[in-house]
């Protein structure tokens, strides 16, 4: 006769499982402490990253556009804590036709100079090749010659109805001819040797403002508005409807911006100094605890007209 062998199911206790759940704590509170202050570290870290990389970015943009300004145009104005860089960027550029160069003129092949005591003549040839795309001349461009900036008569492109600005109305490409919607530039300039002139947009503003929201500031770009003879707040130009002054976010939660331009008028020169410092809470910190980054850079700006 066979014997049946019953065997007891046996599983955990209540006094083993009350033990491995208090190692198990153990275990887990030793390896937090261990690997939070790595990943606490890396998170300040990316995010450093994230901040150094907003304010590098922004940095390198406005000294891309500043590097390319047109001659003695960078002004900058402080209106409290805001800051206001205003510059003409410049598209192109090249040399006039000019009347002593004797070039004969016919109706059937045109060539005539850029005259400075005909009002009346609005049309000049282009010596040398056309800028191509994307810097090619277009209609609304404006012409600068000679511009020495502020305080100079009949040399001051931001000037209202400037005698050295002209727009374009017309262009023939294949015969290189650029017709303007005035000649101001007849008995007003005096023209240089070099027979330079700069194809230029409308002026743009690098503006750092307080945002009521967060208490910092804002690095923004102004653009699409019209000549200002004196430097003012790009967002409190009025405009004929529909236009609308253009606005972009460069950067936010800004510390402080920092600009200054220094010209060297005996070398035609101009130094242009770009700072800003961007700012975070630390996570878990009050909110006074800030973090900051800073990055500077500095432009060097060739003014001769």
């Amino acid at each position: 006769m066979k014997s049946l062998v019953v065997r007891r199911a046996r599983g955990f206790t209540l006094v083993e499982a009350i033990v491995v759940m208090v190692l198990t704590g153990i275990v887990a509170g030793i390896t937090v402490v261990f690997i939070r202050k790595p990943v606490q570290s890396y998170v300040e870290t990316a995010a450093r990253g994230e901040m150094t990389d907003i304010a590098e970015i922004a940095l390198l943009r406005m000294a891309r556009e500043i590097h390319g300004a047109v001659p003695n145009s960078i002004r900058l104005t402080f209106v409290g804590t805001s800051t206001f860089l205003e510059f003409i960027p410049s598209k192109a550029g090249g040399r006039y036709l000019a009347v002593e160069d004797g070039a004969v003129s016919t109706a059937q092949n045109p060539h005539p100079p850029l005259s400075f005591t005909d009002p009346s003549a609005t049309q000049f040839e282009v010596v040398g090749p056309m800028p191509q795309s994307p810097y090619a001349i277009g209609l609304n461009d404006n012409i600068i010659i000679s511009n020495f900036g502020t305080g100079f008569a009949n040399a001051d492109a931001y000037a209202q109805n400037a005698n050295n600005r002209a727009v374009v109305t017309a262009i023939d490409v294949n015969r290189k001819l650029i017709t303007l919607g005035a000649n101001r530039f007849a008995g007003n300039v005096d023209p240089l040797p070099s027979k330079r002139f700069i194809v230029a947009s409308s002026p743009v503003t690098f503006a750092c403002v307080n945002d009521a929201t967060t208490g910092r500031q804002r690095l923004l770009r102004y653009s699409d508005y019209d000549f200002q003879p004196n430097q003012v707040d790009p967002a409190t130009v009025v405009l004929p409807q529909p236009r609308l002054v253009s606005m972009s976010l460069m950067a936010d939660n800004v510390l402080g911006c920092n600009f200054t331009v220094v010209a060297a008028a005996n070398r035609q020169t101009a130094l242009v100094g770009l700072a800003i410092a961007l700012a975070r809470v630390k996570p878990g910190a009050a909110v006074s605890d800030l973090e900051t980054v800073t990055l500077a850079q500095q432009i060097h700006v060739d003014n001769t007209p």
